[in-house]
Parts: C-alpha cells; structure tokens; sequence
C-alpha cells in the first residue's frame, strides 16, 4: 500500500514515463521536465518529513529506470538524436543494477542505497535527456552521447565495484 506523497509521486512518475512516447512533441519539453522535477522532489520530502519507507528504495530507482529508459529510448529511436548505444548500454547497466540488487536483497534482506556516482548519473542523463530532446544540433548530440555513455559506464562499474565488495567482506553496503 502507498501510503505517502513521496512514494505516489515516484509511482505517478513511474506510471507518466512511458506517456513521452505518445505526447505531442511541442509538449514533450515540459512533460519531460515536469517527471525529471518529481525526482527530486519525491527524495526532498521523504526526507524532510521523514517519510523514507522499504518502498520508497524500491519504487524511486525504478521510476529513475522506467524514465530513463523511456527517454533515451525516444532520443535514440522516435527523435534519432541519440546514438542507439546509449539506450542498449543504460539498458544493461540497468539490468546489471537491478540483477545485483536482486541477489543482495535475497542474501542480506535489505535494498542497496544509490551510490552518490549513480545520483550524479541520474541527474547527468536527466539533463542530457532534456538537452537532446531540446536541441537537434547533430554535433551537439555525438556529444551528449559520449557523455552518458561516460556516466553509464562509471556508473555500471561503481556498482559492480560495491556489489562485488559486499558479497566479498559478507556486508551490506
């Protein structure tokens, strides 16, 4: 049960994501930026008013995917301003997090915290997303596309670096 503006708002998030898809390209700016906001204002009033809940650490980082996926998806596809390697490698860096989560949640029966690395990914692809869907400079894009693949691939190691670290010393990052 969603008992908490915190988590409706990552579950609203979650849920509007896929609508960038459908929505009228004069209106998709905005839309975009409206579910970006809601990021980070589900984890200013979590923790603000202490609201931080089990699924909470579980339905924000998958509304972040579900966004995200959603939207490099659009760039890389629907727009073509996007390299499609950067949809194909968020979509494994996000399978790779998800796998990993999964196997330590089965072992220590606790959710992994986001890495302050993973964060910053989060809010550098928010913002390469909303600059791609903005911008159709083809220069400027090949360049955004390097970028996120940087941030994936630091991103994907920085958690496979703390997950192996975990099972190793038998702990809980």
């Amino acid at each position: 049960m969603i008992s908490n503006l915190p988590n409706l708002i990552s579950l609203l998030r979650l849920l509007l994501a896929p609508f960038m898809l459908y929505i009228d390209r004069a209106y998709l700016p905005l839309f975009f930026l409206s579910l970006a906001l809601t990021d980070a204002l589900d984890g200013f009033l979590a923790r603000r008013w202490h609201a931080e809940t089990k699924m909470g650490k579980i339905l924000d980082p998958l509304a972040d995917k579900v966004f995200l996926l959603t939207a490099f998806y659009l760039c890389s596809f629907e727009l073509k301003r996007l390299h499609p390697s950067v949809f194909f490698s968020l979509l494994a860096r996000d399978f790779f997090i998800i796998s990993g989560a999964l196997m330590l949640w089965l072992r220590f029966k606790s959710v992994p915290s986001p890495s302050f690395l993973g964060k910053m990914t989060t809010w550098a692809l928010s913002l390469s997303g909303f600059l791609c869907i903005l911008y159709e400079s083809n220069t400027f894009n090949i360049f955004l596309s390097e970028v996120c693949l940087l941030f994936v691939f630091l991103s994907w190691m920085d958690y496979g670096i703390r997950g192996i670290k975990s099972l190793k010393n038998q702990t809980f990052f």
